[in-house]
């Protein structure tokens, strides 16, 4: 895209506008030099940098460097071999250095936030050593440390010593000079970068020195004394080596930068490109800009959308901009605008031509998220008056001149953009030339939005397969253009009404309209009521789009309702089911305490008797336990939104956890400090407030702690030993575990078969076997539940 296109599109002042924000030249450069893309795919990832961007300051932060130095030049001069840097160009390369090294890191901190950003944020070189080493010679007032180097530090130890050892012997002369009566000036001046004395031009013999200079008057000569000649001249020594060393230090640095002068320039380049990202980002937040869809097809559809210079510029004034909608699909070609003059029409080209013009070179855009814009490798425009005086060219030779380089060059990817397309020459001359231009247009299968006031260009758009006429609204009771475009209509251009509006008298009007052509009036007529016909027909649409999002608004309401009745239930059987798991719980508690009892008073009848009254109790109790199980079973559907990471309640135990991983409809949910395998229907999405709600208020037994999957027996009694291990089981269920092991030693084999027997009639109990050699052989029992 040429520069005059640019100009004419007002694109120029979109990039001025952008660059006043960014932090640096390099950015400002970046900006002017931007080319459109061509590629959706780099599109699209330059769009959602910027929109990162926009949302990142949105957000109310702060970059994470305030300045970035323009290091171009200084970089180029390491061409030179012998060249080196001052310490202010040192801290410059620092300052870069830094502004990368902070910016990665603040964007890799937000990476889940501005994944877009980070990809190009990391990117950065990251190094501290070259920063350190910088900073270790030069202070924040770009002078060289003392501590720079041992040398350095000793030469100036030696400088400040010997100046205050001069200034002591110049401020004992200047006392005697002083009591003699031979001073012109009571202060020790400097002279050829050397301390002197202003005597009296009579007395400038009186104290031993050299002259090193008078005064303008010639009365006042300014003497070095003979007594500091040999401190002077030490110092002076000293300051070359000084110099020197300073020399030395700057070079030896300037090297390490070399050195690493391909990383230096990738950060510089890194660096300049987020500062155009910046600029963007501030112009997007400035007028509200979006990012919208870019299409594959050539489908454009506006809404909503505003001139972003206007919306720069009127603001200033406290003036009103009106927004665009308009839509071209695939099939409509070539839009023809009509209307009033100063109605909007050439607005409204623009800036549908801005729009996408921006949009190409990476720019968000003042319009809603719904709309669409394709994208166009080469945009052309001809507008306003580019009359020649130069080559000999009128403003209608120019116009044809322009017209005849567009159709020269476009193509089914261009958008062409032309306002009052052959206006200026005799009306059917024009007309038939304006056809002709838009029927070539047509066989390239370029985009096309031309203004005009030809009535013959509106017939010809309304006869035309891929032609489409539009129309600039005007309210006839305030005789002014209300700036609404209208698809499917040519627009009146109320010359008349301007007429009116601007002063003329009625006679005169009413004479210019008694010569107009009978038919035409008619047509006028017939216009105006299309027109409204229309506008009723928007308002009852409005009107039924309005309704349509209140009847979806209920559904998706009654919905919410439903899944909040079906989660109460599922919550309602889950409560009767830990209420059974409690009474389990007691009726195990109970045979403990009754075989604490009968161990007291060993009664076999009465042992027998309470066993087969509590197995009872128990069996009833897992019965009704496995019923409520299959219903709850049969009404739970798995959430096949649940993803790793997602906090989650497990609806069996009432528990909360962190899913870990997914392997079809199956599970992995870590609780606590162990991890539970379970199928996703028995799992429920929560967020993290309610997970910690859950863990304040779960009851007692179903949190039951499961400390570890491995149950020790070594030394219990056989009693005591059943006791535990269905203790364990029980804990195992609740928190599902489907696999343990049961540590009984070897001994006589008494406490293993004692085990076995309890594991073979537990219910929950899916299956039980010795451990291998590797798991503890016949010394561990391994259960399956």
């Amino acid at each position: 895209m040429d520069s005059v296109t640019k100009r004419k599109l007002e694109f120029d002042r979109i990039i001025v506008y952008a660059s006043s924000f960014c932090l640096s030249d390099m950015g400002r450069d970046v900006l002017a030099g931007t080319l459109p893309f061509r590629e959706h795919a780099k599109l699209e990832e330059e769009l959602k940098r910027v929109l990162e961007l926009r949302l990142f300051l949105e957000e109310g932060n702060p970059l994470p460097f305030s300045a970035l130095p323009d290091t171009r030049s200084l970089l180029k001069e390491l061409d030179t071999a012998d060249t080196y840097f001052e310490p202010r160009e040192l801290l410059d390369i620092h300052d870069l250095l830094r502004a990368s090294a902070q910016l990665r890191k603040c964007m890799f901190q937000n990476r889940s936030v501005y994944p877009s950003l980070n990809d190009l944020t990391i990117q950065l070189w990251l190094e501290k050593s070259l920063q350190y080493e910088i900073l270790r010679v030069v202070d924040d007032q770009a002078q060289v440390r003392d501590t720079a180097s041992d040398g350095l530090f000793t030469l100036r130890r030696e400088l400040n010593e010997s100046r205050e050892a001069l200034r002591k012997k110049m401020t004992r002369l200047l006392k005697r000079c002083q009591e003699r009566g031979w001073l012109m000036e009571d202060t020790v001046a400097m002279k050829n970068g050397r301390l002197v004395l202003g005597l009296k031009v009579e007395y400038k013999y009186k104290l031993p020195g050299f002259i090193q200079d008078y005064s303008h008057t010639g009365q006042t000569v300014f003497i070095e004394p003979a007594e500091t000649l040999e401190l002077s001249n030490r110092i002076q020594d000293l300051e070359i080596n000084e110099r020197r060393e300073v020399e030395r230090i700057l070079r030896e640095t300037t090297g390490r930068i070399r050195e690493e002068r391909k990383n230096v320039q990738h950060n510089q380049a890194l660096m300049a490109v987020f500062d155009s990202l910046y600029g963007r980002a501030r112009v997007a937040l400035d007028t509200s800009s979006v990012l919208p869809e870019v299409g594959k097809g050539k489908t454009l559809r506006i809404l909503n959308g505003f001139h972003p210079w206007l919306l720069v510029s009127h603001r200033k004034k406290n003036e009103k901009v009106f927004p665009l909608d308009m839509e071209l699909d695939d099939k409509e070609q070539v839009l023809v605008i009509s209307g009033p003059n100063a109605g909007g029409k050439s607005v409204a080209m623009k800036t549908a031509g801005l729009l996408c013009c921006m949009l190409a070179h990476g720019f968000l855009v003042p319009c809603s998220e719904s709309s669409v814009f394709p994208l166009f490798e080469k945009m052309f425009i001809e507008i306003g008056d580019e009359q020649s005086i130069e080559n000999d060219l009128s403003t209608f030779s120019s116009h044809l001149e322009q017209i005849r380089l567009i159709l020269d060059a476009a193509t089914e990817k261009s958008l062409v953009l032309i306002d009052e397309l052959c206006s200026g020459t005799d009306v059917e001359e024009g007309s038939a030339i304006a056809r002709s231009v838009i029927e070539e247009l047509l066989v390239n299968s370029a985009k096309v939005i031309v203004t005009t006031h030809l009535g013959e260009l509106k017939a010809y758009a309304h006869a035309r397969d891929g032609v489409v006429n539009g129309a600039m609204e005007f309210d006839r009771s305030s005789l002014s253009p209300s700036f609404r475009f209208v698809k499917g209509l040519p627009g009146n251009s109320f010359a008349f009404a301007m007429m009116q509006r601007m002063g003329f008298s009625r006679k005169v009007v009413d004479r210019a309209e008694s010569y107009l052509d009978k038919g035409r009036t008619g047509l006028d007529s017939l216009l105006d009521d299309l027109r409204i016909s229309l506008e009723n027909n928007s308002q009852l649409k409005a009107s039924l789009e309005r309704e349509m999002d209140t009847l979806v608004s209920e559904k998706a309401r009654l919905g919410k309702k439903d899944e909040e009745l079906k989660s109460r239930e599922r919550e309602m059987k889950m409560k009767t089911r830990r209420e059974v798991v409690r009474e389990i719980e007691q009726a195990k508690k109970a045979i403990r305490d009754i075989l604490h009892d009968v161990r007291k008073q060993p009664v076999e009848g009465v042992v027998s008797a309470a066993r087969n009254e509590l197995e009872k109790r128990k069996k009833t109790a897992l019965s009704e336990e496995k019923k409520l199980a299959a219903e709850l079973e049969h009404s739970l559907r798995p959430d096949f939104s649940i993803r790793k990471g997602d906090t989650v309640r497990v609806l069996t135990t009432n528990t909360t956890g962190e899913v870990v991983s997914l392997q079809g409809e199956e599970a992995i949910v870590q609780c606590g400090t162990f991890r539970l395998s379970t199928a996703l229907k028995n799992l429920e999405k929560i967020s993290k407030a309610k997970a910690k709600k859950l863990e304040r208020t779960v009851s007692p037994v179903s949190s039951s702690p499961l400390d570890s999957t491995r149950l020790d027996l070594r030394g219990l009694q056989g009693d005591e030993a059943v006791g535990e291990v269905e203790r364990f089981v029980d804990k195992l269920r609740l928190n599902r575990v489907h696999q343990a092991t049961i540590i009984h030693g070897k001994g006589t084999g008494a406490l293993r078969q004692r085990v076995a027997q309890c594991l073979k009639q537990h219910p929950a109990v899916k299956s039980f076997r010795l451990g291998d050699w590797s798991e503890g052989g016949v010394g561990v029992t391994i259960i399956a539940l």
